[in-house]
């Protein structure tokens, strides 16, 4: 593959007006797509023009073109593409309305993507729905993606050039559900080995991938080299390595002194050149969650030049794009003279630093700037996928801007979405595309009136009301994410009987809804038409519903609790049956949408098997990932809990009858908890739950799912007396 030319041309028209087709179907006919070039380093710019021959996008690229779209859409139709709502609602007559100036981003880099995105969301998707989200990208604005997708093609060819055997590296890059981990040198070998049906087709996938994005326009992000190889490797070599723990895991990392560095990561960027070609931006993170083995500044200055140089050995035009994320998530070693240090050993114009929780832990105060190099304000939003409404509007709505006028940001050059999974609160991501086109959005209320009519397609007091209580609950929440949900946490009869929360940045479970949610579910419900049931404004009455029965749940969960160590039998059962019913009514709302299904993911994973034996692997990745996460005492357990149809009912309710069975048994028995054995016994069923690969979640116990409206209306006032 050779690498795409720097100026938009041709093919990037021939690729707009292909997007328009697919986005607008039979009416692309009435609207005409411009792509003029302009000079490197130029601002990216669109603009529409509307009249009675039709409607012309204009822009500097096939992503400004898609974006010139997205403006239309909502400013001129009242109507819009998101993840939930692909295909837009045209009217009958296109309006006359055209944009009254050029529009120019104040952003060279628009940034999506998390490492971790690739093995939580993407790991198992095909063409066709890498090719909708494509698109949903350029119409967002979108210019510099990450793209990991095929990769171990490369490090599968470098690894048995190095001397390893195909079974061994295979076993080195581990399951398709994991790869992530292994390119941010977290850990290797869990879930596979990597069949070399999946390392061919996902090459392909790849190629493919990265022609659709260059061809809009876009700017690519592909692996870097950090110094990661397997500990056998290393060993054969005789290279100089430390062993390094991440969680469960440990990985090798090379000496950044030893030749097999060198020689290693320029073979591996040589290889993943010759099947990707390059857009010179490659993504490392040598120490993204794990200590560096070294005390003086010095040490981690000399792996941040081994790292760059692997990069310029290969390509000398290379740009390292960083994570700050170290310097956040373990900022007490990292003191400003090692951050100083590490930065410093790269010249500013070849690193480009993402500051990927911007919205929450900004990095660039605390490191000046990062020296003056290029950064990009990211929103991080979703951790793990977790469920639960949530993201800070009004901080994405202005605080990119107030960091680029900062002294110490002034070096900004891009801001983006960097979430570890997504598909959840597509709010966030409209106002985000705004804030990457505009620079800001000073009046967020006045925003979402707009959000409310180019989402359901028309406006209402009750519409609007359910939208500025929700702007102002779930979506002004100061903390890390959206509250905790206890139904997908392992029960425990340990210590107080209440479970805590994944591992680490988590929002403690509140038995309490916010101030507002109750009645923003109410106002939604009384709004949704039969006809609604199937599109957005059903998925957000989902949402909202799906999150009071959260803290119902967890209400009724500390009152079984305290009822179980007051010795209280009867109080125990009656707010444990509670629990178990609230859980079974979220598998029930979830059940009506297909945003939220189990099954889906399952069969998505199942699809790339080409024998029974891929079928199961696939599957039991899919399902580990999103349980267990790594072994049965691994303290990442339910760090990407879901709720999903499917998964509520076949995995978390079980998990909870359990432990009411087994709670009620000391209860009538008078005997101590028995939280060892009780725990043991979870573990393997869990592990057998994973294992039960090929079949489906076991039907509904009750009556089967309807219209979302209906199911909310029924749920909201079976909890009215319990919702605040």
């Amino acid at each position: 593959m050779t690498t795409p030319p720097e100026e938009p041309g041709e093919d990037h028209g021939t690729a707009a007006r292909l997007l328009l087709g697919r986005v607008l179907g039979e009416r692309a006919g009435e609207f005409t797509a411009r792509v003029v070039p302009g000079d490197s380093g130029a601002a990216d710019w669109f603009e529409v023009d509307a009249d009675a021959g039709g409607v012309t996008l204009a822009g500097s690229s096939g992503v400004a073109v898609a974006s010139a779209l997205r403006w239309y859409l909502r400013t001129a139709c009242r109507t819009q593409v998101t993840w939930d709502a692909p295909v837009p609602t045209l009217p009958e007559r296109l309006p006359r309305t055209g944009t009254p100036a050029r529009v120019a981003s104040p952003y060279r880099h628009r940034y999506h993507f998390n490492v971790c995105t690739f093995g939580y969301t993407t790991a198992f998707w095909d063409w066709e729905r890498w090719q909708r989200h494509i698109d949903w990208m350029a119409l967002h604005g979108v210019t510099t993606p990450l793209a990991m997708t095929g990769a171990e093609a490369a490090w599968h060819r470098t690894l048995m050039n190095a001397g390893l055997d195909d079974e061994a590296a295979r076993r080195f890059l581990g399951g398709p559900a994991w790869l992530p981990w292994n390119w941010l040198a977290s850990a290797a070998g869990w879930g596979g080995p990597l069949p070399r049906s999946w390392i061919e087709d996902h090459a392909a996938l790849g190629r493919r991938i990265l022609d659709r994005e260059r061809s809009l326009g876009m700017r690519p992000v592909l692996q870097g080299f950090s110094g990661h190889v397997p500990a056998e490797l290393a060993a054969a070599r005789g290279a100089a390595a430390k062993t390094l723990p991440w969680w469960d895991f440990e990985v090798t990392l090379l000496d950044p002194r030893d030749p097999l560095f060198e020689e290693f990561g320029t073979a591996l960027l040589t290889e993943q050149t010759a099947l990707f070609g390059t857009d010179h931006l490659y993504a490392a993170d040598p120490f993204i969650e794990t200590t560096p083995p070294a005390d003086d500044p010095e040490g981690v200055a000399r792996v941040a030049r081994a790292v760059h140089g692997a990069m310029t050995a290969v390509d000398d035009r290379a740009t390292w794009v960083l994570q700050a994320w170290p310097f956040s998530y373990l900022s007490d070693y990292w003191t400003p003279e090692r951050t100083a240090a590490f930065l410093g050993a790269v010249p500013d114009d070849r690193m480009l630093v993402l500051d990927l929780w911007a919205e929450h832990r900004p990095v660039w105060r605390r490191t000046g700037g990062y020296r003056g190099k290029p950064w990009v304000w990211c929103a991080l939003h979703s951790l793990g996928g977790r469920p639960g409404m949530y993201g800070r509007l009004d901080e994405v709505a202005t605080g990119p801007a107030e960091a680029g006028a900062d002294r110490d940001g002034g070096s900004l050059s891009g801001i983006g979405a960097s979430m570890e999974a997504f598909g959840s609160d597509p709010v966030l991501y409209e106002l985000l595309a705004d804030v990457a086109w505009h620079g800001r959005v000073d009046n967020v209320p006045a925003w979402l009136g707009g959000w409310v009519e180019a989402r359901y397609g028309r406006r209402t007091p009750g519409l609007v009301r359910a939208w500025e209580l929700l702007h102002a609950s779930v979506y002004a929440v100061e903390g890390p994410g959206p509250p905790g949900s206890v139904v997908v946490c392992r029960p425990t009869l340990r210590g107080d009987l209440r479970p805590g929360l994944p591992v680490h940045l988590a929002t403690p479970a509140s038995p309490t809804p916010p101030p507002g949610l109750a009645e923003a579910a109410a106002l939604l419900a009384a709004e949704a038409r039969d006809e609604d049931g199937a599109g957005p404004l059903g998925r957000d009455l989902c949402d909202v519903t799906a999150q009071l029965l959260t803290h119902a749940a967890c209400a009724w969960q500390e009152r079984a609790a305290d009822a179980a160590l007051a010795r209280d039998a009867g109080a125990f059962d009656a707010a444990a049956n509670a629990l178990l019913t609230a859980v079974a009514d979220l598998d029930a709302i979830l059940a009506t949408r297909p945003e939220y299904q189990l099954d889906d993911w399952l069969a998505d994973a199942r699809s790339w098997a080409g024998t029974p034996a891929e079928a199961a692997l696939y599957e039991a990745n899919a399902r580990r990932i999103l349980t267990v996460w790594g072994h049965g005492t691994s303290e990442l357990h339910d760090y990407a809990g879901r709720h999903w149809a499917g998964l509520v009912r076949s995995f978390h309710l079980p998990r909870w009858r359990r432990w009411h069975e087994r709670v009620a048994g000391a209860l009538a028995a008078g005997s101590p908890f028995p939280a060892e054995e009780f725990e043991a016994e979870l573990i393997a069923w869990e592990e057998r739950w994973i294992a039960t690969t090929g079949d489906p979640a076991p039907p509904r116990e009750d009556a089967p799912a309807g219209a979302t409206p209906d199911v909310a209306r029924t749920l909201l006032a079976r909890y009215r007396d319990n919702l605040g």
